[in-house]
């Protein structure tokens, strides 16, 4: 079976045009109106998509009177004997 690249092609007599700068004309569009109110609508949307979203504040783990407690104070209190062993090297 022939390749697709390899069979020659036909190619029939059509008549070619010269193109010239001066046989072209550049067609400018018209203006439409906008609606009212377009362009603020517009520049409100834009405002509003630069515009970061205010972030939820979630509630903290640790409450007011009780200061926060990390994970090493948490082992120091409930096993003090291997919390001086793993911070010692013991």
């Amino acid at each position: 079976m022939p390749s697709v690249l390899d069979t020659p092609e036909l190619v029939e007599d059509v008549e070619t045009h010269e193109l010239t700068p001066h046989g072209l004309t550049i067609e400018r569009p018209q203006p439409h109106r906008t609606r009212p109110g377009f362009w603020r609508t517009l520049a409100h949307r834009i405002a509003e998509y630069f515009t970061p979203a205010p972030r939820k504040q979630h509630a903290s783990s640790c409450h007011a009177p009780r200061p926060c407690e990390t994970p090493a104070d948490l082992l120091a209190r409930q096993y003090p004997n291997l919390y001086i062993r793993a911070f010692c090297g013991v």
